[in-house]
């Protein structure tokens, strides 16, 4: 009898618990060390959190909006503690789901830091224990960027991580970034109440996403209250008696924007620091680990996952790329397929995107482009929710779908659909042909496909 496949994983978070419930499921004896808590960012100070807390303030707009559904409402009150407690105790739940998932694959969770010594051998830092494994896979996740502002020393001023450990519900909030994070948190605070401004030194939020979605998204969030200022350079910050003013320049004209509270949402960067990467010579690039298309560092065996690859920085990106490396640690040297990785904001509308934006298509194809706009589908009727639209980008010879970008209710929900058409190299016409349920808001995607065939059915 051959001796079980030994695998030892840096780090719990989606990058690496995934993996090691496969790699257990596939006969591999299991290690896997964490320094923090299990589930990582996404589950303890991410995902998971901030949509406990998203979904909150839907529910205050659903109160808001009661009367409009024919329900008279008396009053409600926000209580920010009981939020933040839910909060709390959805995290725990699911955390002990995945400590129970581990455990019944019998993966030895080792609680610490760990640090290579060589591509077979790690060893915990605090303990001085030394693990021999046949393959390692690195998934030490990322944290947040910080950036040094003039006058910010000694100030208080919260990343991602700090803001959802907030025991009192500021009156205003200066966000620094308007980007994904960025936007979830101005979401977070305006439905709950405050004054909220988002500064982006870009010229448009949500960079990434196609730029008529996120102008739509701007407009709606503009128009529910939050201030965003985009071009926005931040100059210096200045602290007195609870509030923090923040000094930027847009177009040469200064400006300034105060809050009780600052929020840093400037990015992420990879967690490198304390792999003895250096000393053992993994190639690093712009302060992430480089990796095949198999997701195997340059060192034979040792193989990374995640945001420490600095590649898509998104939990499910990090998780297909953790099943990817422990097959290739199988010898199924399947290469990983990052061409249709939807990507999704979580706002009110939220934001579905998959595939090539309008503008990056343009530069590689002759395309043409379907539209759809909510205010023509029933159930965003019914739900009152018809801000929004339907935007597929396709190839114009073959049909075939290059991106799909929706704005609008449960968009992270239906941006499944072409995630699932573009990793089969779905056709328009395959979508427009292809039987949707009514009144859903899938249709949408029907029907935006059929405004490039003929003509959608509810759009003169």
């Amino acid at each position: 009898m051959t001796s079980k496949l030994k695998i030892t994983i840096i780090g719990g978070g989606v990058g690496g618990y995934p993996a090691a419930i496969k790699a257990a499921r596939m006969g591999a004896a299991v290690t896997l060390v964490e320094k923090d808590l299990l589930g990582g960012t996404c589950l303890n100070r991410g995902c998971i959190p901030t949509k406990s807390l998203l979904h909150a303030g839907d529910v205050v707009q659903t109160m808001k909006d009661a009367e409009t559904f024919g329900v008279r409402c008396k009053g409600y009150a926000v209580d920010f503690a009981a939020m933040m407690a839910r909060k709390q105790a959805v995290v725990n739940q699911l955390r002990n789901g995945v400590q129970g998932l581990l455990r019944n694959k019998k993966v030895n969770v080792v609680q610490g830091s760990a640090r290579l010594l060589d591509p077979g051998k790690i060893e915990i830092a605090e303990t001085g224990e030394v693990i021999q494994s046949d393959k390692i896979l690195i998934a030490t996740g990322s944290k947040p960027r910080h950036f040094d502002f003039k006058g910010g020393a000694g100030l208080e001023l919260l990343n991602s991580d700090q803001a959802l450990e907030l025991e009192k519900l500021p009156k205003s909030v200066v966000i620094i970034g308007g980007g994904v994070i960025g936007l979830e948190f101005a979401q977070i605070f305006n439905s709950l109440g405050a004054e909220v401004t988002v500064l982006e030194i870009l010229e448009n939020i949500a960079a990434g996403i196609d730029t008529d979605i996120a102008a739509t998204l701007g407009q709606i969030m503009t128009r529910r209250g939050v201030d965003i200022v985009t071009g926005a350079a931040i100059q210096r910050l200045f602290g007195k008696k609870g509030r923090i003013t923040v000094h930027y320049e847009v177009a040469g004209e200064k400006k300034t924007a105060g809050g009780e509270k600052v929020i840093m949402a400037v990015g992420r960067v990879p967690v490198t620091e304390g792999l003895g990467a250096e000393k053992l010579g993994l190639a690093v690039e712009k302060g992430a680990l480089v990796v095949s298309d198999q997701m195997e560092t340059n060192l034979p065996g040792v193989y990374a996952a995640g945001d420490v690859t600095g590649k898509t920085m998104l939990a499910h990106a990090a998780a297909a790329q953790s099943e990817c490396a422990v097959d290739a640690m199988f010898g199924r040297k399947a290469p990983f397929l990052g061409h249709a990785i939807p990507h999704c904001i979580y706002t009110s509308p939220e934001v579905g995107s998959v595939g090539l934006s309008e503008a990056a298509a343009r530069e590689r194809f002759d395309i043409e482009v379907g539209r759809f706009p909510l205010v023509a589908c029933g159930k965003a009727l019914v739900l009152n929710e018809t801000e929004g639209f339907v935007k597929i980008i396709a190839e114009k010879k073959y049909g075939e779908v290059l991106g799909v970008h929706i704005i609008g209710p449960r968009a992270t929900d239906m941006i499944a659909e072409a995630v699932l058409g573009m990793s089969m190299e779905m056709t328009v016409e395959e979508l427009a042909h292809a039987i949707h349920p009514h009144p859903t808001l899938s249709e949408s995607l029907m029907e935006a496909a059929m405004s490039m065939r003929g003509g959608a059915i509810h759009m003169p």
